[in-house]
């Protein structure tokens, strides 16, 4: 069965609490309470989330994460990319990884429910979930 992990399950969580309003922040320490977390595993799904440029930090007393892009900017693409590093249904299709066997018959076949899996998460947008 095609699924996405729980990592990517709470990315997407994480990015619904962050405020909509970019002069806000909030805490991880927050959301984690908030979505019953840990905190120590937010930290890394929002690095990654931070890295892909979909969140940022800052730092003080009013500090924490804020969304660089509005919620319908940022579609499910961007968030599986960021966590899972890549989209696919077959893991022949990964972006590191090229396929050796010559005589799979799935190949060509798969490739049309892949991108039609990618269309659907490239048009699903965050503020859509």
């Amino acid at each position: 069965m095609f699924s996405l992990n729980k990592e990517t399950d709470y990315a997407i969580q994480l990015l619904k609490i962050i405020p909509k309003d970019k002069k806000f922040c909030v805490s991880l320490k927050d959301i984690s309470k908030e979505i019953g977390v840990s905190f120590l595993f937010l930290q890394k799904i929002a690095r990654k989330l931070r890295l892909a440029g979909l969140i940022k930090a800052t730092q003080g007393i009013n500090g924490g994460y804020s969304l660089i892009k509005k919620q319908n900017q940022i579609n499910l693409k961007d968030i599986v990319m960021a966590i899972e590093g890549s989209c696919s249904v077959l893991p022949c299709y990964c972006s590191n990884r090229t396929c050796k066997n010559t005589k799979c018959g799935l190949k060509n076949k798969m490739r049309k429910i892949n991108d039609s899996v990618l269309k659907v998460f490239s048009k699903t947008k965050l503020s859509q979930l």
